[in-house]
């Protein structure tokens, strides 16, 4: 059988209009799980898989490195520190925690922030990082806590975040673990310049530069120099294992909504859901926009690893209609994904049943199949599969998680030995709950794979080109759904997301009034566009509603009503008062996972 691995990562704009993130998600999730991604990969001989990654996160790590070259750059430690691009940075460059008088809270911040980490897997496997939460998450007054245990926090809390690879093969990072404490302000600054370096070579491994204003890489590039020398020439010496980089929308945004924002009822209708209809009559200028999201891929197809490979595309959260797949197809685009569920509700049948299709026996959710007579061909994810490595095996050993999942794969092939098995899942947000990141479950997962006499693992190219129109199942209709659950619930149908949806579709008109009428300038509608864009995002629309917890929905929410006030400020208008008005829920609930992730089928 053949198996598409396809790891998806994105994060949304967090940046308000000065250029400071708002949220530092970006940078963490880049010195961890972005870097660990393609180097497990390429740790192991004869593994291929896929990476998919989005153009506003490649931007926000460029913007990242480039800030923080500069303040190591500037001799000047005010300047320095305030070109930092988010406060979790900052301390690092501090000489004292009085040092900056604009930040008379830092202690209880520090206290605070520095504990955004997971306690089982990432704090208590550090005896020294996790006294020192403990103390923090203590009654003990901070006043009593001198300014080393704030420096100390911070560099573990940094520490914490860093990939396996760093851990276990940087001898600097190393250095640092088994210091443990009294980080000194030279251990600090060596510590992010080190960060800076890993930084910049993970962009390298999607095929991209460090800073957007450096030349592209030329080519592949070898392991990192900042890993220990004897491991190094162990890792050159083996022949790698393969990934082709792929893209969706430039801001990530759901699709079929902004082509029909009514089309979530659609799906509502057919999987017994509640849902609220959007009090708008459309999103105006939809079609517009989706294909602004899609224009801009033109220059990261080029410039991305794999760029003289076919264009592969998963579309944001797997989210497909038929006007969106007409659309894909416009744009040259050789393969994209949804989920299973979409293709049991638009076909009508169960798509992991067998049935006698081509002749002979197969189950038609292992199949690759072709949009109406174009040659755009579509592939769909296996929830109960990806979702086994997305929630159920961080509490399993690695190893007993890895045959498992190899045991289900030979199952299939001992069934069809055509099939091809798309797992589709979040590539980021997973490892945080794992042993170790997930380092020693992907290896032996890996191995694995690429060992087995009966698993065929795949590049996407490679699924496109071993499947020509005639050997494809041909599909007219595809019902507007994702891959949570088959329909469009997390973005549309609930009061508060539907609100999220009304203001944005203002916003959008008072632009268009605005550009019409030629009051704002062409440097500003750039502006304004790049905001609304950003705004349409998938993510402000996940995080708000009953079932995510309130903290993560007050704080993203505030990010997407900031971006709706620029639009109207750059383009010379009054901010209406509902933009100041919260839409978090009153609910706060413990989601599963913290609430990033879904799962393909719901519990039961």
């Amino acid at each position: 059988m053949n198996l598409v691995l396809w790891w998806h990562m994105h994060q949304p704009d967090y940046r308000d209009k000065n250029g400071e993130f708002m949220l530092p998600w970006v940078y963490l999730h880049a010195i961890k799980d972005y870097i660990d991604m393609p180097l497990n990969i390429m740790a192991c001989p004869g593994m291929k898989a896929n990476i998919n990654i989005t153009p506003v996160l490649i931007d926000q790590w460029q913007d990242y490195n480039y800030r923080i070259e500069k303040a190591l750059a500037e001799k000047n430690r005010d300047i320095a520190v305030n070109i930092l691009p988010d406060r979790f940075l900052r301390p690092l460059l501090l000489k004292t925690l009085d040092h900056n008088d604009n930040d008379k809270d830092i202690r209880l911040w520090i206290s605070d922030h520095y504990k955004w980490a997971n306690y089982e897997q990432m704090v208590s496997r550090f005896d020294d990082y996790k006294i020192l939460y403990d103390l923090a998450s203590s009654d003990v007054s901070r006043h009593y806590l001198n300014d080393t245990f704030y420096f100390d926090f911070c560099v573990w809390f940094h520490l914490s975040w860093c990939g396996e690879w760093m851990k276990k093969y940087d001898s600097l990072i190393n250095y640092f673990i088994r210091k443990g404490s009294n980080f000194t302000e030279g251990d600090r600054r060596l510590l992010l310049k080190r960060l800076l370096e890993w930084m910049k070579y993970g962009l390298s491994l999607y095929g991209f530069p460090g800073i957007k204003s450096d030349p592209s890489p030329v080519s592949f590039p070898e392991y990192p120099d900042m890993l220990e020398k004897g491991r190094l020439k162990e890792l050159n010496e083996k022949k790698r294992g393969e990934y082709e980089v792929t893209f969706s929308p430039h801001y990530h945004p759901i699709m079929p909504l902004l082509l029909d924002v009514h089309c979530g009822g659609i799906a509502a209708q057919m999987t017994g859901i509640a849902y609220e209809p959007v009090y708008i009559e459309k999103y105006s200028g939809g079609m517009e926009s989706a294909k602004r999201h899609l224009d801009s891929l033109n220059e990261y197809y080029l410039y991305g690893k794999g760029k003289d490979k076919i264009r592969a595309l998963w579309p944001s959260e797997g989210a497909l209609s038929s006007e969106t797949l007409d659309l894909i197809n416009e744009y040259g685009i050789n393969i994209c994904a949804g989920g299973e569920e979409l293709l049991s509700l638009s076909t009508g049948v169960d798509a992991h049943k067998p049935a006698f299709m081509q002749g002979k026996n197969i189950i038609p959710l292992y199949r690759v199949y072709k949009w109406k007579n174009t040659g755009l061909k579509i592939i769909f994810r296996d929830s109960g599969l990806s979702d086994l490595i997305g929630f159920t095996y961080a509490k399993w050993r690695g190893d007993d998680a890895a045959n498992n999942f190899t045991d289900k794969l030979n199952s299939i092939d001992d069934f069809d030995k055509d099939a091809v098995v798309s797992i589709i899942l979040d590539g980021e947000n997973a490892w945080e709950y794992y042993y170790e990141n997930g380092f020693y479950f992907l290896n032996d997962l890996y191995s694995l794979i690429s060992s087995s006499i009966k698993i065929n693992p795949l590049l996407l190219n490679e699924v496109a080109g071993m499947h020509d129109a005639d050997g494809c199942i041909k599909l007219d209709y595809i019902m507007p759904g994702s891959w949570v659950n088959g329909n469009l619930r997390m973005w549309v149908g609930e009061e508060q997301k539907n609100k999220a949806w009304a203001l944005l579709n203002e916003a959008k008109n008072a632009l268009s009034d605005s550009i019409k009428s030629e009051k704002i300038g062409e440097n500003d509608i750039k502006t304004a566009l790049k905001n609304l864009m950003a705004a349409e995002g998938s993510d402000w629309f996940w995080w708000l509603g009953h079932d995510s917890p309130l903290f993560s929905q007050s704080s993203m929410e505030q990010i997407f009503r900031n971006f709706l006030k620029n639009i109207y400020l750059t383009a010379g208008m009054p901010i209406p008062e509902q933009l100041f008005e919260s839409l978090s829920s009153a609910k706060n609930i413990i989601a599963e996972m913290g609430g990033m992730m879904k799962r393909g089928h719901e519990h039961g």
